[in-house]
C-alpha cells in the first residue's frame, strides 16, 4: 500500500502534530505502508527514512537524514540544507565559526534560485485565477457545512431580512369620537376609513375609552371631531380635529401623522370644492410622482439593500467556520484566512 499525503502538518498545533506522526510511523512500521510525505518542518524531516532536498523544483540531494548532515560535515539537518542551498545558487560558504546570519539569508538564497519569480508573479494570470476558482469549487463540493452555509445561510438571511424588516406602515387601526354626530362627521370618516393605510374599529364613547384602548395598543391612532364640525365646514371654514397617535415607535408615528394630515386636507378641499370654494386660492398646485418605487414600499428597497450587507457578513462567517473546520478536522484545506499569492 501506498500513502501520499501534501503536508498534512501545516497550520496544526505541535501537540496534533505529534499525535499524526505516532500513527504514521505506525502505519509503516506494524501496517508495512509506503507513505511519501512533503514537509517544510526539519524535525518532521528527520523521522523519515529517506528524504529528498528540494529547491526551486529541483532535487538537490537524497538520502537517509543522517548521511546527507554526515556529508556536509554539520551537527543538524537544517544546516545541511542551507549549504545544499548555497551550493545550488553558487554562493561560496563562510569560514568555520562564521555566524550564518551575517551571509545571505535562507529567503535571498531561494528567490535568487527561482529566475524569473517576480516576473511570473506580477501582473494578473486568468489561468492562476481559473485554477484557484476549480481548487475551491471542489473544497466547497466537498464540505457541506461550508457549501450549505454559503448558499442556504445566504438564501435565509436575505430572505429574513428581506421580508422581515419592513417599514411599510398600513392597517392602521384608528375610532373616532364623533361629538357632532352629521353627515359631513361621517363622511370625514369614511374618508380616513377607504384608505388602505388606515382600519377602522368600532366607535369611541368617551376620553376614558381612548385612553385606555390606546394605552393597551388595541389603536394606533384615535380621533376627536368636534361638536359643529359640518357647520363650519359648511360656511367654509377649516373645522380643527384632534388626532391622537401612538408614538412608541417614532417612525410609524411620523407616517402615520403625514397620512392622516393629507387625508385631513384632501377632505377640506373636496368639502369647499363642493361648496364652490377654495378653487381661486390655489391658481397653482404641485403633483409628486415617484419615478422610482412609486408605491414606496419598503421590500423594493430592502432586498437590494441586504445583498452588500450579506456580502460583508458571509465571508467574515466562512472565515470563521473556516479556522473552526480546521481546529476540528486537523486540515489545513480548510483553513481560508490565508491569502492566496
Amino acid at each position: 500500500d501506498v500513502l501520499i499525503l501534501d503536508e498534512p502538518t501545516s497550520g496544526v498545533d505541535p501537540v496534533a502534530r505529534d499525535h499524526f506522526w505516532a500513527l504514521i510511523v505506525d502505519l509503516s512500521r506494524q501496517d508495512g505502508v509506503t507513505i511519501f510525505i512533503t514537509t517544510h518542518f526539519m524535525n518532521e524531516a528527520q523521522r523519515c527514512d529517506r528524504i529528498s532536498l528540494m529547491h526551486a523544483g529541483r532535487i538537490l540531494a537524497s538520502d537517509t537524514p543522517a548521511a546527507l548532515t554526515a556529508a556536509r560535515g554539520c551537527a543538524r539537518l537544517e544546516d545541511a540544507f542551507i549549504a545544499y542551498l548555497e551550493e545550488a545558487s553558487g554562493v561560496a560558504p563562510g569560514p568555520a565559526g562564521e555566524d550564518r546570519d551575517s551571509r545571505r539569508s535562507v529567503e535571498d538564497l531561494v528567490s535568487a534560485g527561482a529566475p524569473g519569480h517576480a516576473e511570473r508573479s506580477a501582473g494578473f494570470s486568468l489561468a492562476r485565477l481559473l485554477s484557484l476558482s476549480a481548487r475551491e469549487s471542489i473544497e466547497l463540493r466537498r464540505d457541506p457545512v461550508r457549501l450549505t452555509l454559503a448558499l442556504v445561510g445566504t438564501l435565509v438571511l436575505m430572505l429574513v431580512m428581506g421580508y422581515g424588516i419592513n417599514m411599510d406602515v398600513e392597517n392602521l387601526s384608528f375610532a373616532v369620537l364623533d361629538h357632532d354626530r352629521s353627515v359631513a362627521s361621517e363622511r370625514y370618516t369614511l374618508q380616513i376609513a377607504g384608505s388602505r393605510y388606515f382600519t377602522e374599529r368600532p366607535a369611541l364613547e368617551s376620553h376614558a375609552e381612548l385612553d385606555a384602548r390606546m394605552r393597551s395598543g388595541r389603536l394606533t391612532m384615535a380621533i376627536e371631531i368636534p361638536p359643529g364640525f359640518g357647520r363650519d365646514l359648511a360656511r367654509g371654514k377649516a373645522p380643527q380635529v384632534a388626532v391622537w397617535l401612538d408614538g412608541s415607535m417614532p417612525l410609524r408615528g411620523e407616517l402615520a401623522r403625514a397620512y392622516v394630515s393629507g387625508v385631513h386636507a384632501q377632505t377640506l378641499a373636496m368639502a369647499a370644492a363642493e361648496a364652490g370654494a377654495g378653487r381661486a386660492a390655489a391658481p397653482a398646485t404641485i403633483e409628486v410622482r415617484y419615478r422610482y418605487n412609486p408605491e414606496l414600499r419598503s421590500l423594493v428597497a430592502m432586498v437590494p439593500m441586504v445583498i452588500p450587507l450579506l456580502l460583508v457578513f458571509i465571508p467574515a462567517m466562512l472565515t470563521a467556520l473556516g479556522v473552526v473546520r480546521e481546529k476540528e478536522l486537523g486540515s489545513i484545506l480548510n483553513l481560508y484566512t490565508t491569502p492566496v499569492t
